[in-house]
């Protein structure tokens, strides 16, 4: 008689039980189970059981479950009642998984989805290439959806749980605030009012309390919408939705949730991730660093399928996928491809004098937190990046943080610095900003300080400047105070001739393609999403055929063997803009890299580190007066 193996599931806390069965002692099967489990955090150990989250159940019946190794290794697996249907469909599916990765079956053709959609009231006509997509997602069980921003993945999606929906079951969208509008809009953008009612149904914005919620779960409502935020705030109640009702699971910009079991999003959506009847993730920036921001993603999609062991484990995420994810490129829509142009501007006295004083310091700053013994502290490292990227664009503010931080700057370089007041970039940034309005021309300025959006709504005032950024809150659009009443007066006032946002707040969810067409960026993060997805801000389904759109990118120039901090920004952009050119095949990413390659490098050859030392020491005051040299 074989040794026997229990497998137990528990909805209401997300986690499963390996057990000994019978009075068989142990076997070297057990025994690699619990050595397994035993270095596990999270894995709760007794004599006769092992107690961890789903998933995990799932990576060890994926390891062990073949009828050959049950075999080979002298047991059997036997799951009981509440485990035996989860088991079940985690079977299939991986069946199904790894035969479409390889090729995959089409279910339903592309010229069915149309009269199918047609005939339940969608009134939409789709593109080609989104019939294409939508069979795809309709030939899997879970789908990732990495089309670029602007193909229209909310319509596809929007569309698929139509097609894909069972009679009782309910549409269940996570996203960022940003994308709320799109999701609030869909419905009445893509639905006849002669539809059946389940068809037109309104989302309902899950935003209130636990109780408000709770009662919004069980209201007969059947699509949903909440933010990660909030999902976080109340994972009790959404756990217990998922293990009662029948759900189709939406993870809008799906990178949010990169970080995997390091945060409280990733570590909830991963634990939830069999509850769902289907899940689907939606960015169109899937691997916003490295390949390793794929993994999270993979393992909340395709739980105890092993794609984000692979994936941790170096091997491509290309390779790793296969064909178990669609996207539409640039090049599918039909636009006319943007034109990138690097603009690099001088330091003024004050500002390189503060840069060259400081960058040592703010170097050994972040060698010491990336070296140090035992847990990098990447939160002060990161501060010292920060830092360095205020110099190289808004010299007052980081002069503002390093006297609130140290004072001991030089009483001459920080007069200096505040005489200068706004670098020459900024001041450039406004120059262009004005020759454009003077065409008639709206513009967008992207920069990632919020005391920079300050400066440059003072700066620009004459222009009637509206801005976004995290402080912004979302509300009715009649409110000139809000997120959408401060779009609206862009998109309608005449007068209002700039947009200054945050990329981090304001890069997704929103459009500005019919109203504007060039874009400046003030500074960039090391954030490839925040750079990628705010060019697709302007740049998207819906322009005008011809429409030439302008990416302005301003650097800062610094002496030969300084170092630049635009430079590397723009070098590891590069890098992770290939990285994700080389998973989704896609040329316009390819060109977008290219074009950070062979921009000339923002170095200042005709100002040398001698001449950068001659400054501090005259701006610190230690240089002999003129006409009285030292002998």
């Amino acid at each position: 008689m074989p040794f026997s193996i229990g497998i137990d599931y528990d909805p209401s806390r997300l986690r499963g039980a390996l057990s000994k069965l019978g009075d068989d002692g142990s076997s070297p099967i057990w025994e690699r189970l619990r050595a397994r489990f035993s270095v596990q955090a999270d894995a709760i150990l007794r004599d006769d059981a092992i107690d961890v989250p789903w998933p995990e159940v799932l990576n060890v019946i994926r390891e062990f479950g073949s009828a050959s190794t049950q075999k080979a290794l002298g047991f059997r697996f036997l799951p009981n009642e509440r485990a035996r249907s989860k088991v079940a469909t985690f079977v299939a599916e991986t069946k199904q998984a790894r035969a479409a990765k390889d090729a995959l079956a089409l279910q339903i053709s592309e010229a069915d989805i149309q009269p199918r959609l047609n005939a339940l009231g969608f009134s939409r006509q789709l593109k080609p290439f989104q019939c294409r997509d939508l069979a795809r997602l309709l030939s899997l069980p879970h789908g990732a959806n990495f089309s670029v921003p602007g193909a229209g993945k909310t319509t596809v999606t929007f569309a698929l749980s139509l097609l894909a929906a069972t009679a009782d079951s309910h549409l269940f969208v996570v996203a960022p605030k940003a994308a709320f509008p799109a999701w609030r809009g869909i419905v009445a953008e893509c639905v006849d009012t002669a539809a059946p009612y389940w068809v037109r149904e309104e989302f309902t914005v899950l935003s209130g309390s636990e109780v408000e919620n709770e009662m919004a779960l069980r209201s007969g409502a059947r699509r949903f919408l909440m933010s990660y935020d909030l999902l976080v705030r109340q994972q009790s109640i959404i756990a217990a939705y998922f293990s009662r009702q029948a759900a189709h699971l939406v993870l809008d910009e799906s990178h949010r949730m990169k970080a995997g079991l390091a945060s409280q999003r990733g570590a909830f959506l991963i634990n939830i991730a069999s509850s769902p009847a289907r899940r689907d993730i939606l960015s169109g920036t899937p691997m916003p660093q490295d390949a390793n921001d794929m993994a999270s993603q993979l393992g909340f999609l395709w739980p105890g399928q092993g794609y984000d062991l692979q994936i941790q484990r170096g091997v491509s995420p290309r390779q790793v996928l296969g064909d178990l994810y669609v996207r539409t490129t640039k090049h599918e829509l039909g636009l006319t491809p943007a034109v990138r142009h690097f603009h690099d501007v001088s330091m003024a006295d004050g500002q390189l004098a503060l840069y060259g004083v400081v960058k040592d310091e703010l170097l050994r700053q972040i060698t010491k937190a990336i070296a140090r013994a035992g847990q990098p502290d990447f939160l002060s490292a990161r501060k010292s990046v920060m830092r360095l990227l205020q110099l190289s664009t808004n010299p007052t503010l980081a002069l503002q943080a390093m006297t609130r931080d140290k004072g001991n700057i030089s009483s001459g370089i920080a007069d200096q610095v505040v005489e200068e007041g706004a670098s020459l970039k900024m001041r450039a940034v406004c120059s262009h900003v004005r020759a454009l309005a003077k065409e008639g021309k709206k513009t967008v300025i992207w920069t990632i300080f919020t005391q920079s959006i300050f400066d440059l709504e003072r700066l620009l005032a004459d222009l009637n400047p509206v801005s976004l950024f995290g402080g912004v809150p979302t509300g009715e659009m009649s409110d000139g105070n809000t997120r959408e009443g401060r779009l609206l007066r862009f998109h309608q006032d005449p007068f209002c001739k700039v947009m200054i946002a945050n990329p981090a707040a304001a890069g997704e969810g929103i459009s500005l393609h019919t109203v504007c067409h060039d874009a400046i960026y003030l500074d960039r993060s090391y954030v490839s999403t925040h750079y990628l997805q705010s060019i697709d801000r302007i740049h998207r389904l819906g322009l005008a055929p011809g429409t030439e759109t302008n990416i302005h990118i301003y650097r800062t120039k610094a002496p030969a063997g300084l170092g630049s901090v635009d430079l590397s920004v723009s070098r590891r952009l590069a890098q992770k803009i290939h990285g994700l050119e080389h998973l989704l095949d896609d040329l316009d990413l390819r060109q977008l890299a290219l074009d950070e390659d062979e921009a000339d490098d923002p170095i200042d050859y005709d100002v040398d580190m001698q001449d950068l030392v001659d400054l501090v020491e005259e701006l610190e005051g230690r240089q002999p007066i003129e006409g009285q040299e030292e002998a």
